[in-house]
């Protein structure tokens, strides 16, 4: 099983395709290390033709990796084993528009993916699109998908769009750090998304933890909130860090798949296909 089940010759290029699946001390939810799996399987049924951005990403080539499977390792070696994979691929991610796409598993894999970047790219920010702020010290362990923002924060300037749940001492260590941008939900405005895009590096890393959907388009996720983005929102977001900034790699994590999910697994795969056709057309924006 490949992605879209492309022809042989287009299965290298520009894009590159790294499931994994992993999962960690769920708070609520269970199934996200299924998520990468079920995505690409739905990748099968997508036109290649992306009419909104008149563009045909797959004739760039989309190379996909081996799947890792590390739901049977502790979170520290996750992460040095993802990082380690994106280093050995590192020629491969930094030839001209050369770009990685991985596919979770639970948010936490963003770690290994970050700390392989940082091998690549001196310096960027990292963008994260996702219901909750992410920002505890700790949730069985300082590398849980509930810590996610709160270390990268650490080494990165971070912007937090989305975000519609909490708790105080998230929100009082949020407002304590002058790296970490939040914008919350109901803020949600053109206006403050190209703001805060200003307060960034010109690198930019995108998470999308599918949280930050709403649960009438997602359902299928660890813990899904209200209150959400539509698709016609995230899209729009998408555009704005892609026109203003270079986006270097993504992710899409916490997708868990259980009931009625296969809308949402093909959702999930043209939203990765959405990220290849925005990067494609990146100078015409």
């Amino acid at each position: 099983m490949s992605w879209m089940q492309l022809p042989k010759e287009y299965q290298k290029g520009t894009f590159t395709i790294l499931p994994i699946e992993y999962e960690h001390n769920p708070t609520y939810g269970k199934g996200a290390s299924k998520g990468s799996k079920e995505i690409i399987k739905a990748s099968e049924h997508l036109e290649y033709y992306d009419e909104q951005f008149n563009t045909e990403p797959f004739l760039k080539g989309i190379k996909q990796l081996p799947t890792l499977n590390l739901n049977n390792v502790k979170p520290e070696e996750m992460i040095e084993q993802i990082a380690t994979t994106i280093e050995q691929n590192q020629k491969e991610i930094t030839k001209q528009n050369n770009f990685i796409i991985t596919l979770g598993g639970d948010h936490a894999i963003t770690l290994g993916v970050i700390k392989g970047l940082e091998q690549i790219h001196k310096t960027f920010s990292i963008i994260q699109l996702d219901a909750h702020a992410d920002f505890r010290d700790s949730w069985s362990s300082p590398y849980n998908h509930a810590c996610v923002a709160k270390q990268l924060s650490k080494n990165h300037d971070i912007a937090l769009i989305g975000v519609r749940s909490m708790d105080s001492d998230e929100a009082k260590q949020l407002n304590q750090h002058k790296n970490v941008h939040l914008i919350k939900a109901y803020n949600l405005t053109k206006e403050n998304i190209i703001k805060t895009l200003k307060k960034l590096n010109k690198k930019v890393y995108i998470s999308i933890d599918v949280d930050v959907f709403d649960p009438s388009i997602i359902t299928n996720t660890g813990t899904p909130e209200p209150g959400g983005l539509n698709w016609n929102q995230l899209i729009e977001i998408l555009k704005d860090i892609f026109k203003h900034k270079t986006v270097i790699a993504a992710d899409i994590v916490e997708f868990a798949p259980k009931t009625n999910y296969t809308a949402e697994a093909y959702t999930l795969a043209k939203l990765a296909y959405k990220l290849m056709a925005l990067k494609a057309i990146k100078n015409s924006l």
